[in-house]
């Protein structure tokens, strides 16, 4: 029990019945921990109340200019005195809403162009009206109002939103109950009671003969959060640490390039459907992205006007674009570093394992396994006489260190041959992560035939969906619900 319900327990058991502001007194408490410590105790049937209506009154801002200055209507048959006047001298808009006012209570009429007291207006203007004598003391006194709740001209100041009236409930006695009066006795011996055990206590014997506060383990208490990474941020860590468990380097790359790199190099043609507008992200500032290495482009021409039977244009290759993939990443690995190494002999101890994971962009309808923006791992192997066997082995060991069963299925790629399709379990049905193959000679620039690179694309947040199964939507991954992000499993 409180110390508040306690002090007001202990205050009505001396002293009886008691007025609210005289338990104010005895229970020594504040007006708000009072009603709060009542409150309960009403609840749980240990105190009785007898309450009674009280009233709350609240002037708008032209009741309080009213309350000080009388109001329109007052002042218009001040101004009129048993004389007939013009209309047109009451032009002012203070003077249209007394005129409308004491028209409605029939103290005007207006005959032709003229404004004259009836016999009402006549006497009422000697005795004051109602209405403004009613404002003026409750503006006094807004205690007063319980005087006047019945008055019509109580009304009409609430119709006029001069004033704004809230009833509230008033305690205005209080009275401990039977049980109110052993709950008090059992806090009391309670209090008696040990809480807690400390050395000496033990030593001395002091705890023998006394009782001992009982704990309720079951009582609710504050959540606690435990801190944790995001979902998201979870599953890249877990697969950045089974590729380093396998030996691989992390490489990275821009998310801003030149088609070139996420498309010409890796062999798409010019007029594949990727690079439409529904898939990919133009940019209109820079518009264009110089690749730098003119050999390169001759090479990429080439062999696109020769496989694809159309021109290859190198101003539609400089287009900027945000990264569709993060293959675009590896590519630029696989012609700097790689191919570089193997027309020298030099530096090259295969295999080489690179992988990259990151952000890449797609203009896409938004569903349960489709986002515009989202995180994708590329992975990379260089190695003499490497087979879609070696690849299988190498993506059911990363894929089966972070608890996800995979398969693979035949598909095509332009830039990979063969190509295969990697899916993953996940409620039933299988869902595509993405392609994998051995990359193409023609995008490699490799000329040994012992010497093969077997790569993949695959996504990271659809993962998600066969870890947790309460995630029902990628999308769900990224909303900022706080209390959502708080109860995700961990």
């Amino acid at each position: 029990m409180h110390r508040h319900e306690i002090s007001v327990l202990s205050a009505l058991k001396e002293k009886g019945r008691l007025s609210f502001d005289k338990l104010l007194d005895a229970a020594a408490l504040g007006k708000d921990e009072a009603r709060w410590a009542i409150a309960n105790l009403v609840q749980q049937g240990l105190v009785d109340t007898t309450v009674s209506g009280e009233y709350e009154v609240k002037f708008s801002k032209e009741g309080e200019e009213y309350a000080k200055k009388g109001l329109p209507e007052t002042a218009l048959l001040e101004k009129l005195e048993n004389k007939q006047a013009k209309l047109e001298e009451f032009s002012s808009q203070i003077d249209q809403i007394g005129i409308n006012w004491a028209k409605r209570k029939g103290l005007v009429e207006i005959s032709g162009k003229n404004l004259r007291l009836t016999e009402k207006g006549k006497k009422i203007s000697k005795g004051g009206l109602e209405t403004e004598i009613v404002l003026k003391a409750l503006y006094k006194d807004k205690n007063d109002y319980s005087k006047y709740k019945d008055s019509e001209a109580a009304r009409e100041l609430e119709q006029r939103k001069l004033i704004e009236v809230r009833s509230r409930p008033n305690i205005s006695e209080i009275q401990i109950t039977k049980q109110g009066i052993f709950a008090l006795a059992r806090e009391k011996q309670a209090e008696e009671a040990i809480e807690s055990l400390d050395r000496s206590m033990i030593a001395s014997r002091a705890w023998a003969g006394k009782k001992f506060k009982p704990y309720d383990v079951s009582a609710p208490v504050e959540p606690a959060y435990a801190a944790s990474r995001h979902t998201v941020r979870r599953i890249v860590s877990d697969i950045r640490s089974a590729y380093i468990g396998l030996g691989f380097s992390e490489i990275s790359g821009p998310i801003v390039e030149p088609a070139f790199w996420v498309f010409d190099y890796l062999f798409v043609p010019q007029d594949h459907p990727a690079r439409d507008v529904q898939d990919t992200f133009f940019l209109s500032k820079p518009r264009t992205l110089p690749v730098h290495d003119k050999s390169l482009e001759e090479r990429i021409r080439k062999e696109h006007e020769a496989a694809w039977h159309s021109e290859w244009s190198s101003e539609f290759a400089s287009r900027a674009i945000l990264r569709t993939h993060t293959t675009s990443v590896t590519g630029r690995y696989i012609h700097s570093t790689i191919s570089a190494m193997l027309a020298h002999e030099r530096g090259f101890e295969p295999p080489i394992k690179l992988f990259t994971v990151g952000r890449v962009f797609r203009n896409e309808n938004l569903d349960y396994k489709h986002l515009a923006d989202f995180y994708m791992t590329d992975g990379i192997v260089v190695g003499k006489n490497l087979t879609l066997a070696h690849l299988f082995d190498i993506l059911s060991r990363i894929y089966g260190s972070v608890g996800v069963r995979i398969r693979f299925k035949p598909a095509y790629f332009p830039f990979v041959e063969p190509g295969v399709e990697v899916h993953v379990w996940q409620n039933g049905q299988w869902l595509e992560l993405g392609g994998a193959g051995i990359i193409r000679r023609e995008v490699s620039g490799v000329d040994r035939k012992d010497i093969s690179v077997l790569a993949w694309g695959l996504g990271v947040e659809r993962i998600a969906l066969v870890k947790d199964s309460s995630i029902g939507s990628i999308v769900d991954l990224y909303n900022s619900s706080a209390g959502k992000l708080r109860e995700r499993r961990v």
